[in-house]
């Protein structure tokens, strides 16, 4: 028999967590999908189901700052209880993220599911998780044990594995605040609203410009959802790009290297809702896109 528990703050939640193997659900718009029989029928759960969306401390989201081993830096937080909706219209949240969320299935969903939840479901084509990349958005996971911090692309290990532990669960998103103007967010899906990617592509840049010599790109990052078991981007393929200048930026051969060089490891796979052939291509020619448009910034 499965047994329900609906907490009223997080150490209780953390407490209960402790006690044995449970699932997690805040929004659950895609665990009762997961978990589901056929129409008419309530879904089937196999652990014990810890209900954290009337959870207060997980409902926030704010500036303050973030202190690790490294440096201290401004930050934004977003706790795990806080539903896609509020994301997609918070001035706080970068654009990138505001878009991508925008996409995420239609607006009922919207308020209903969570940013955590698309980020622990670890799909391979979670539409929230390419900005989060290239936003170098990090996790807190929380235990009674304590708390650990991790970078996302660390959380996700391959399609629905992430590196939670038994008692543990994501508590908040941390997204370093950047100066990184230039966005670039494209979903691809077989219709405008409530569809499931067939690739997303989310970019980020800044142009540094000078008196007297082309302007040139300071920081570029990529990254491309459900053409691998995780999202795909490459720091050192960007570094081919970061510090060159747009005339560079603009010479054919030059965006045809750098495109030849993510078709190396853009290696989508065959399913229901495209072909990797369809894929790959479609990622490219996104990819030529979003250097097309910066060499005319």
């Amino acid at each position: 028999m499965v047994n329900v528990y609906r907490p009223e703050t997080l150490a209780q939640a953390l407490d209960t967590l402790s006690t044995g193997k449970m699932t997690v659900f805040s929004g659950g718009t895609d665990l009762m999908v997961q978990h589901g029989v056929r129409a008419g029928m309530s879904p089937r759960f196999e652990n014990d189901v810890l209900f954290v969306d009337s959870i207060d401390e997980l409902q926030y989201i704010l500036t303050t700052d973030h202190e690790d081993e490294h440096n201290q830096e401004q930050a934004l937080y977003i706790g795990s209880g806080v539903v896609l909706a509020d994301i997609e219209c918070n001035p706080l949240v970068p654009s990138i993220l505001r878009q991508s969320v925008a996409k995420i299935a239609a607006p009922a969903l919207r308020n209903r599911a969570t940013l955590a939840g698309n980020i622990c479901n670890a799909s391979p084509a979670a539409d929230s998780l390419p900005a989060l990349y290239a936003l170098d958005a990090r996790v807190v996971l929380s235990s009674i044990h304590g708390q650990r911090e991790m970078p996302l692309k660390d959380l996700v290990l391959a399609p629905r594995v992430t590196a939670l532990r038994q008692d543990e669960m994501l508590t908040h998103i941390i997204i370093p605040q950047q100066d990184l103007p230039e966005v670039f967010y494209h979903k691809v899906g077989t219709r405008a609203a409530n569809a499931l990617s067939k690739l997303s592509v989310a970019g980020l840049a800044r142009i540094k410009r000078f008196p007297k010599k082309a302007p040139v790109l300071e920081d570029w990052r990529v990254a491309f959802g459900a053409v691998g078991p995780t999202v795909v981007r490459s720091r050192e393929l960007e570094s081919l790009v970061i510090g060159r200048s747009l005339e560079t930026l603009a010479k054919p051969k030059f965006i045809a290297q750098v495109v030849d060089c993510y078709r190396e490891i853009i290696r989508p796979i065959d399913d229901q809702r495209s072909t990797a052939a369809y894929r790959q291509q479609a990622s490219l020619n996104l990819l030529t896109r979003w250097l097309e448009i910066l060499s005319r910034s």
